[in-house]
């Protein structure tokens, strides 16, 4: 008799129900400069000073007053007294006079008395005095003080991904560490007699491991810490047992195998003797459709099909969003676009459909992309996800259609 997990739901629903669940990490660590790359802020960033903290050349040049500059040109140019040199890193407390300049170099102090660069391509290169050819206005060529961000500026909230650039904002204010969440910890385990590990002979009726090896890279790439990857029998107490050893210690556990209706689709039973509450069972998708997923102790269990092709989408449309939440950073966000389909595509579509593709300049091509659930090759190169609709018929060379970029 069918009950209410039997009927599936949509991805939609299944990622809402699921971030819905999730208690959101907000416990932290504080890390030096060099290892901040990869990791979520934890607390805003501050500007501690104006950047730049002086009014700064943006070139190579002479620093003087625009006033002393009126009527330049090249066939009657004005000559000025340069009375002193500033390089970038060094400083020129003197007055400048009428009729004079100051030579200075991309990122040096401007001298007070100076509200204008003239670029060095602009004179004769002139040392003791120089030749203008060209006339400037009042703080043309001129970065003023504070002209990047001034002091008290939250220039990074609190959950901003960290990248080079974000490391570099951290860096030029000096700050030599700063605090970040910490990682997801997560439970990785593959099912099934018929897997052994590589570097094990293959023996009649076995097939070496994959899916523990691909998640694994997975969610190290969306800065997951796995706890273990690990791998159990097709026996739901070795399953559990597996699990239990490591449950306390993460924040998430994931499975793939045994999530179907077959003889040896262990995780129903996995569950029921774990007393995990079921959350979803079936979203209305290919590939992917079988997905258990449970909580126990405030914690989810995403139970991913054996198929590589089936949790690898699971992984992008399911668990890739749940760690999304668990961080509340929002960089591993899949962006959606529209592509032209450079092959046709044969199936209909009943229910929605996920397809592997390579898109370039707007272009979707899935030729060698469109092997079977089992397939891992036909995975090769690609970087999208075509998101077919329900009731779709063949699609064809030219055709419009919607990607989300993996």
């Amino acid at each position: 008799m069918k009950n209410e997990f039997d009927t599936p739901v949509t991805l939609e629903y299944a990622t809402e129900l699921l971030q819905s669940r999730v208690r959101r990490i907000d416990d932290s660590e504080k890390l030096p400069l060099r290892e901040l790359s990869g990791r979520t802020l934890a607390g805003d960033v501050c500007a501690l000073h104006d950047q730049p903290p002086f009014p700064r050349s943006p070139l190579d040049g002479y620093a003087v007053r625009a006033a002393d500059t009126a009527g330049a040109c090249r066939n009657d140019p004005i000559t000025l007294r340069v009375i002193a040199e500033v390089d970038a890193g060094g400083t020129f407390e003197g007055a400048v006079g009428e009729g004079e300049a100051v030579r200075i170099m991309t990122g040096a102090p401007i001298p007070e008395d100076c509200d204008a660069v003239i670029g060095q391509e602009d004179t004769d290169y002139g040392e003791s005095t120089v030749n203008v050819y060209i006339s400037v206005a009042p703080y043309e060529n001129y970065c003023r003080q504070g002209e990047d961000y001034r002091r008290g500026d939250i220039l990074l909230p609190d959950r901003t991904h960290i990248g080079p650039v974000e490391t570099g904002i951290i860096g030029s204010l000096g700050i030599a560490e700063a605090d970040v969440y910490r990682k997801p910890r997560v439970l990785l385990m593959s099912t099934g007699d018929e897997l052994v590990m590589p570097g094990s002979e293959l023996t009649p009726g076995k097939i070496y491991d994959s899916n523990l090896f691909t998640f694994e890279a997975m969610l190290r790439d969306w800065g997951a810490e796995v706890v273990a990857a690990t791998h159990s029998s097709d026996d739901p107490e070795d399953a559990v047992e597996k699990i239990t050893r490591y449950a306390e210690s993460v924040d998430l556990i994931i499975t793939t195998g045994g999530v179907s209706v077959g003889k040896k689709d262990i995780m129903h039973d996995v569950f029921r003797i774990m007393d995990v509450e079921r959350i979803f069972w079936k979203i209305a998708m290919k590939p992917g459709m079988a997905m258990l997923s449970g909580i126990r102790e405030g914690k989810l269990y995403l139970a991913l099909s054996g198929n590589p092709y089936a949790a690898f989408a699971d992984m992008h449309l399911v668990v890739r969003q749940v760690i999304c939440e668990l961080t509340g950073d929002d960089h591993l966000q899949m962006i959606r676009g529209t592509a032209v389909l450079a092959d046709s595509y044969k199936k209909s579509s009943p229910a929605r459909r996920f397809v592997r593709a390579y898109v370039q300049d707007g272009v979707a091509h899935i030729e060698g992309h469109t092997g079977g659930n089992g397939d891992i090759a036909s995975g090769i190169g690609i970087n999208a996800l075509l998101d077919i609709p329900g009731d779709s018929g063949e699609l064809r060379p030219g055709d419009k259609v919607s990607i989300l970029y993996l």
